[in-house]
């Protein structure tokens, strides 16, 4: 009996190291995520994928490939690849992202990763030609939200959808962005910097196309909370989440309560915050210098 008790006790603790262990693998990969550094995650992933024994951990892998897969993807872009190899390559990310879903249906970040690899296959196809996967890409994030609803990623490309598409022919609704985009906001993981600075980006773009005057602001958010209320399906609540945030707050963008501005006059403030936060930035990345480089190039087109 002794030796049975024995023989478990040795089972169960080289068991729990291997689950210890292959936690401690995914903070690795997820830091290298974090620090930019795609190739060596990309690499340490695939060669994990040949010996995962299970299908949960084969999941976890697959929407980290998708994840990562995207980022290298757009360095592709920068250094000037071909459109059909970009094409290619966002397809390889829907992929991965298939996978994971095979073996976890229920899992959020792969669902959140398949429609950011569909948008962005979508935004180098050209919107009008890749507009019949808008739908899809929105279930997916529908997904998302639904099993995870403070997933500020998720939000985030919920905005730049709606404000992509275009509305006449299709669900695209520049209103519904910019809620969308303050609810990212509001939802941003605040990990190693205190801000996502695309989702800053996002929101001042969508402010400028909405171009509401201050006074028409107050006005709809009296609207908005009451349809906020109304709604149970939680897209659908967050179509009209404008109507539940503080306008007498002041954002880190500006001196001045929201209430005080007007949609330009706050994405201009936005601009003017990336600007200087963009460009001190002792860790920028890749997407960072992306989104500086935007951020000039609208301060002198708004002018």
């Amino acid at each position: 009996m002794k030796k049975i008790v024995g023989l478990l006790l040795v089972f169960i603790f080289f068991t729990g190291i291997q689950v210890y262990a292959g936690n401690d693998f995914f903070k690795n990969t997820d830091q290298l995520h974090e620090d930019g550094n795609y190739t060596k995650e990309y690499q340490l992933l695939n060669d994990q994928l040949a010996k995962a024994d299970s299908d949960n951990e084969k999941a976890e892998i697959y929407w980290r490939l998708a994840r990562t897969n995207l980022e290298l993807t757009d360095q592709l872009e920068r250094d000037g690849a071909s459109k059909d190899r970009l094409l290619a390559e966002f397809d390889r990310g829907v992929s991965f992202a298939d996978k994971s879903l095979s073996l976890n249906p229920d899992n959020y970040n792969a669902y959140y990763w398949r429609s950011a690899n569909t948008g962005r296959w979508g935004e180098t196809k050209g919107i009008l030609d890749s507009l019949f996967k808008a739908p899809s890409m929105r279930d997916d994030l529908e997904k998302a939200i639904s099993s995870n609803p403070s997933h500020g990623d998720s939000y985030y490309v919920l905005g730049r959808l709606y404000y992509a598409v275009p509305g006449i022919i299709s669900f695209g609704n520049k209103d519904y962005a910019v809620s969308l985009a303050r609810k990212s906001i509001d939802n941003q993981e605040k990990k190693a910097r205190p801000y996502h600075y695309s989702y800053y980006l996002a929101l001042a773009k969508d402010l400028w196309g909405r171009n509401w005057k201050s006074s028409k602001r107050l006005k709809e958010q009296k609207k908005k909370k009451a349809q906020y209320n109304s709604k149970s399906k939680l897209l659908e609540k967050n179509w009209f989440y404008e109507g539940i945030i503080d306008y007498s707050r002041k954002e880190p963008y500006s001196s001045v309560p929201l209430a005080q501005l007007s949609d330009r006059e706050e994405a201009v403030q936005i601009l003017q915050w990336l600007e200087k936060k963009l460009s001190f930035l002792p860790d920028a990345k890749p997407g960072d210098l992306d989104d500086l480089k935007e951020v000039r190039e609208l301060l002198d087109d708004w002018k």
